[in-house]
């Protein structure tokens, strides 16, 4: 077995190297010809030997070349062959221990199958008639370069014998179909070209059956008046051929036959056609595999490993280009989930703060790969804990990056606007208002809390003194909807108006939610997540906790994380910490307090880029769909369906709908940005699983991950509902000594008093 780099030692400039061909498909025929012209005309005319070699892996091509040409010829395909590959390390060139030559009958004989394709598809099928550890080779060594010359005015007789000529003389050709052949073979750039072919078999029969049934093949090409005849050849010509630096002998020592370069591509069982065709040995037409430019092999994030032929290295794209969203769409069972644990695992290893929330496994999955470094680093807010980690909405806590914390006006816009996106229309005018002007009273609480909510609206004793604070610091606006408005209302009309919106409240009070969501003294502030570069792990179950509270939970916590993300605003770029964001099923967990559209243009020049997951494309909204074309930049597409596959190939001529439905699992087409510049589509198959790498060292205990987060952010569930208790049971008090009597309402209890 022959490689490159097992050629015999040192390599002069007129040793003989071998390259590997991939070539696009379909492959016009006016483009083949296009390179057989080129080395036909050049006048250095180097030596240039095709080779089709087939094994049960399929049918390679090769093109052998003194070592001095070798970077000319790969420059050479590649740029008139668009869509070519070259590779400079090829496979194998395995020894064969038969060869035949294949030669033209006539001299003047024109090479013209009646149906190219079909003769390339007989050729390459023939060629894959191998099987176990056989092999097949059809070489074409081009010698000496013939240019284009008109027919002489007198054409010698082609089949006069050498005694007729003694006899009579030279006879003109008279025969208008021979002139016109030999027209055609010497209008055209050619060579003197030596066809052989080679087998090698574990027996002799065998091996003269795959020879006679490439031979056979061969003869599709035959046409009027000349055919390819057998005669005996060296193997050693095949498997080591010489260096020739000069043609001079080339007639006595190769015995080669002037083929037009159109004759001679019919015989090379290129893979030509005008349009997309599956030829034997060639594999599918779909998914097309596409080399990465060389921008794509320095980034810091690896994407997937290039699968194109020649193309052994990592698609990769930088944090920077990160920012600019990824934009990660396929079916279920493809591998997304593994995909983005290995971003993830990325981002902790080069220390990037992470927030991922998602309704499946991804975190679970994630925590199994957390680096050493990182492990007391990761917060794991799951509300299905028993200690878990709260958040509260309504803390204004001072940060570095908010100096003089956020107003409870802007708290409570924040607040109001996840209710609004969550219900839309339906939370009602009058609703609304009630709301927002209830969370700016809770937001000047000592150490409020969203439990607070129902509480403000249902008990007077509760809501006076809120409001007292809320009018002493706004006494324009509070005063007028208060002491003004609801203040005056009865009970009856109390109950009226806040009946509508208590069934969006409510889900507020569910024990898992306000575990979570009500949390008074929490020990965790997601701007944490930026500050300290701390991840936050959100793993939401809706099928244990109910699409809506799931949803809910969701709205709340990427809010306050856009929240945190936007007060960054004033922090120089230089001093920025990236923020990488992964939401998975983003159908069902993105909702923003602003339009998508301005949150991700926003949150790229904050440093925070966003990685976007879901299935296909009518699961989001039109609105979210239109957001991710126009602002997630960077597209990584595992299987698709058909309608996603078609947006997807609509405005490019590279990539084709079949390209997207036919991509096997774990296998993507991706475009990335890499230095503000869109990246040609490229595709690759992404990273194994890091359990597959045999090396323990990389692994870590989900339960160990989680036994940390809850010693330094959590808090036993008891402890916390405990504290809701105390609070209730503080306000029942305080109401049974203003009335009397546990739990009567005030103005109702005053007028049973009055005579």
């Amino acid at each position: 077995m022959v490689r490159n780099d097992q050629l015999e030692l040192p390599l002069g400039p007129d040793s003989v190297v071998w390259q590997q061909i991939w070539f696009p498909r379909p492959f016009p025929e006016a483009i083949a010809l296009g390179v057989l012209r080129q080395w036909a005309s050049e006048a250095h005319a180097p030596q240039l030997i095709l080779e089709a070699r087939s094994s049960t892996k399929g049918v390679d091509y090769l093109i052998g070349s003194q070592l001095r040409y070798a970077k000319t010829v790969q420059r050479t395909i590649e740029h008139l062959v668009p869509g070519s590959q070259v590779s400079q390390q090829p496979g194998d060139r395995g020894p064969v221990s038969i060869a035949r030559r294949v030669q033209p009958s006539s001299r003047v004989g024109y090479i013209e199958p009646e149906d190219a394709v079909a003769s390339t598809r007989s050729i390459l099928l023939a060629l894959m008639a191998v099987s176990g550890s056989e092999q097949l080779v059809l070489q074409l060594e081009l010698g000496a370069r013939r240019r284009p010359q008109a027919l002489p005015v007198e054409l010698p007789h082609q089949q006069q014998s050498v005694l007729s000529k003694v006899l009579e003389g030279i006879q003109p050709e008279t025969r208008t179909e021979v002139k016109q052949a030999l027209g055609k073979k010497l209008g055209q750039h050619g060579f003197e070209v030596t066809v052989r072919i080679g087998a090698d078999a574990a027996t002799s029969d065998r091996r003269r059956i795959l020879l006679l049934s490439l031979a056979s093949a061969l003869g599709t090409v035959n046409a009027v008046g000349v055919h390819l005849e057998l005669r005996a050849d060296d193997p050693r010509r095949i498997n080591t051929p010489r260096s020739r630096s000069s043609w001079a002998l080339w007639p006595l020592v190769a015995r080669g036959r002037h083929l037009a370069a159109s004759e001679a591509l019919w015989l090379t069982a290129w893979p030509v056609s005008d349009r997309e065709e599956i030829f034997p040995g060639q594999g599918s037409l779909h998914p097309r595999k596409l080399r990465p430019t060389p921008a794509l092999s320095t980034g810091e994030r690896i994407v997937a490993q290039a699968n194109a032929p020649g193309a052994d290295r990592l698609i990769a794209y930088d944090t920077t280009d990160a920012c600019q969203h990824t934009w990660i769409i396929g079916r279920t069972g493809v591998g997304k989930t593994e995909f983005i644990r290995s971003l993830i695992r990325q981002d902790w290893e080069a220390g990037r703060p992470v927030a991922c929330i998602e309704p499946k496994d991804l975190v679970e999955s994630a925590l199994r790969c957390v680096p050493d470094s990182q492990k007391d680093n990761i917060v794991v807010l799951d509300p299905l804990d028993d200690f878990p980690v709260g958040i509260n909405v309504l803390d204004r806590l001072q940060t570095p990056d908010n100096p003089s914390g956020t107003p409870p006006e802007i708290v409570a816009d924040q607040l109001y606007h996840i209710f609004h996106t969550l219900y839309g229309n339906a939370l009602g005018y009058r609703s609304g208002d009630i709301l927002r002007e209830s969370l700016k009273a809770i937001a000047l609480a000592e150490n409020p809390s969203l439990i607070m909510l129902p509480m403000i609206l249902t008990n007077p004793t509760f809501r006076r003194p809120l409001v007292k604070r809320a009018i002493e610091r706004d006494p324009v606006a509070s005063r007028n909807f208060w002491m003004d408005w609801f203040e005056k209302l009865s009970p009856e009309g109390v109950m009226n108006h806040i009946a509508p919106l208590s069934n969006k409240v409510r889900p507020f009070l569910d024990r898992y939610m306000r575990g979570v969501l009500a949390q008074r003294h929490p020990r965790f502030n997601i701007r944490q997540v930026l500050a300290e570069g701390k991840s936050l792990m959100i793993p939401l179950q809706p099928g244990i906790l109910g699409p809506e509270r799931a949803q809910l939970m969701a709205a709340v916590l990427m809010s306050e994380l856009w929240n945190a993300i936007q007060e960054r605003a004033n922090t120089p770029a230089h001093q920025l910490r990236p923020l990488m964001v992964y939401v998975d099923e983003v159908e069902m967990f993105l909702n923003l307090p602003v339009k998508l559209d301005d949150a991700l243009a926003t949150a790229r020049s904050l440093k925070a880029g966003f990685h976007l997951a879901h299935q296909y494309g009518t699961q989001l909204p039109p609105t979210m769909l239109k957001a991710f074309q126009n602002n997630a930049r960077n597209k990584v597409c595992f299987n698709l369906g058909v309608d996603d596959a078609k947006a997807m190939a609509a405005g490019q001529t590279v990539l084709t709908p079949e390209d997207f439905t036919s991509l096997p699992a774990h296998h993507v087409l991706v475009q990335l940005m890499r230095q503000n510049s869109v990246q040609p589509w490229t595709s690759g198959i992404t990273l194994p699983p890091i359990e597959e790498s045999g090396d323990s060292t990389k692994l870590s205990d989900p339960d160990d991950i989680r036994a940390r987060s809850r010693a330094r952010y959590g808090r036993p569930r008891a402890e916390v509902e405990a504290e809701f208790m105390e609070l209730l049971e503080a306000t029942a008090r305080a109401k049974e000594r203003q009335t009397g009597h546990p739990g009567v309402h005030g103005r109702r209890h005053q007028r049973r008093r009055q005579p």
